[in-house]
């Protein structure tokens, strides 16, 4: 039966009447932030003050931010960086269903992978800057990096732990190989590949931000390290926060959409 309007509002009331406790701790964190920063560092040393900007500066600074689109720009331009990278990262997905179905493709890759992975995003930086430059041809590849092995070791994993029941069950059916591994295989991995992928973003978005840091002429990252030369720490932190706001939106969102297409996998479940 469909909610009427006010019935619905009254349920979305309800339900954020019900989680107010839950943000209890951070409402107080915010206050004894505001007091420490608005009252007791400026009595100490005013400079401290600036360095520790209240939370009421923050809240303006970013509305001024957002007024006059310079959050925005950033943003997109941290955003195109990252599809960009996911968008060539996505080919660990076929690879890693590879790596896992077939032993001798385990067995030839597996050792460069297991070599080049340990190598943290960061470290490719000065040879990826030889490369390619300062650009977004650096910073995609380093957010390539953070992302690729996340989701291609994810992807053996659920490979290699398909039910081989099932495997059984549809060659004895009479399925080709090229079917098995679209509708069993596949399908059976997805939800480690989700997870991976929900992973592997997050790491490519922390990696993003270190690689502006050092390269870039745009994006939160450089965002970060102008504001740092000109000692606006407020701005700092609102680049921060944007930051982890938009991490945690993008990890809602692939949780979501793996809810949506695979509500049977309690790997989708939190």
């Amino acid at each position: 039966m469909a909610t009427s309007p006010g019935g619905w509002l009254r349920l979305r009331l309800l339900r954020v009447l019900t989680a107010l406790p839950n943000f209890i701790l951070l409402a107080v964190l915010l206050v004894v932030w505001q007091i420490i920063s608005k009252i007791w560092l400026p009595s100490i040393d005013p400079y401290m003050a600036v360095l520790m900007p209240a939370p009421s500066t923050i809240v303006v600074t970013a509305a001024g931010m957002i007024a006059s689109g310079e959050l925005f720009y950033n943003l997109a331009a941290s955003l195109k960086r990252e599809a960009v990278a996911f968008l060539f990262a996505a080919s660990a997905i076929p690879l890693g269903i590879a790596m896992g179905w077939w032993r001798l493709a385990y067995h030839q890759i597996n050792p460069i992978m297991e070599i080049l992975r340990p190598i943290p995003p960061l470290a490719w930086i000065p040879l990826s800057i030889l490369w390619f430059g300062i650009g977004d041809e650096q910073n995609e590849f380093i957010i390539f990096l953070g992302i690729f092995f996340p989701i291609l070791v994810n992807t053996i994993v659920g490979v290699k732990n398909i039910d081989p029941i099932l495997v059984r069950a549809a060659r004895s059916l009479g399925a080709s190989e090229r079917r098995l591994l679209a509708r069993i295989v596949f399908v059976g991995a997805l939800p480690q590949i989700i997870t991976g992928i929900r992973i592997g973003l997050g790491v490519g978005w922390m990696a993003l931000v270190a690689a502006e840091l050092v390269g870039a002429s745009s994006g939160l990252g450089f965002l970060i390290n102008d504001a740092r030369s000109m000692l606006r720490t407020d701005t700092i932190i609102v680049g921060m926060l944007t930051i982890g706001i938009v991490g945690l939106l993008i990890d809602t969102a692939i949780l979501a959409l793996g809810r949506r297409l695979l509500p049977w996998s309690p790997a989708m479940r939190r």
